[in-house]
């Protein structure tokens, strides 16, 4: 009987010990730098990955709202050139989830905003006025006021803006003569001021 209980001891000494050795590993816990980024369309995002856990893996999914150019994906960072495909705002939104040992952390969302490219004087205003307003404010047009030059538009921006927006019948009208500007034409415009007139 001795030996029985002896036996018996010894084995659960065994598997005490075993059960204390033999812990689950600790879920890793993904951090994220930035947790969330506002970028310019055609930039590309800069989130870096992190965990306490040595060895940690990361994985990701994105989810596209009004922008193109995400893409799951695997790594310690992520860096993917994001296009806002309307004219306004879009989002990527990344769900990130960490892995070590075998075991799956909680997952992470980093929501990145992706605003439309701002309008410049040189890549939208320039060949909008030079299509609209040629030939009189163009150089050797009768009109002093010569629109192909940065200057001479950004101080007179309110002025064109007030004369392209009135009804083709109302004095004042411009273009003179020609056809009223397209409310897409009127809207460049008006970005561009609300943008900070950028020359380029």
């Amino acid at each position: 009987m001795k030996t029985r209980l002896l036996i018996i001891s010894s084995f659960l000494a065994i598997l005490i010990l075993n059960s204390c050795t033999e812990e689950d590993p600790i879920p890793p816990v993904a951090t994220a730098t930035p947790a969330e980024q506002t970028i310019t369309s055609g930039a590309p995002t800069s989130i870096a990955l992190t965990s306490s856990v040595t060895g940690t893996t990361f994985t990701w999914t994105v989810e596209l709202t009004g922008v193109s150019g995400g893409a799951a994906g695997s790594g310690s960072s992520i860096a993917q050139t994001l296009t806002a495909t309307g004219g306004a705002a879009g989002t990527a939104t990344y769900t990130i989830t960490p892995a070590a040992n075998g075991t799956s952390g909680t997952p992470i969302k980093v929501k990145i905003t992706v605003n439309p490219p701002k309008v410049t004087f040189v890549a939208d205003i320039k060949p909008l006025l030079t299509a609209s307003c040629t030939p009189c404010h163009m150089p050797g047009g009768a009109n002093p006021n010569k629109w192909d030059d940065y200057t001479s538009v950004k101080n007179k921006i309110s002025v064109i803006l007030d004369r392209v927006q009135r009804e083709p019948t109302a004095a004042g009208f411009m273009p003179k003569g020609g056809t009223k500007l397209s409310a897409a034409n009127i809207a460049l415009l008006n970005k561009w001021v609300a943008d900070g007139v950028l020359e380029k």
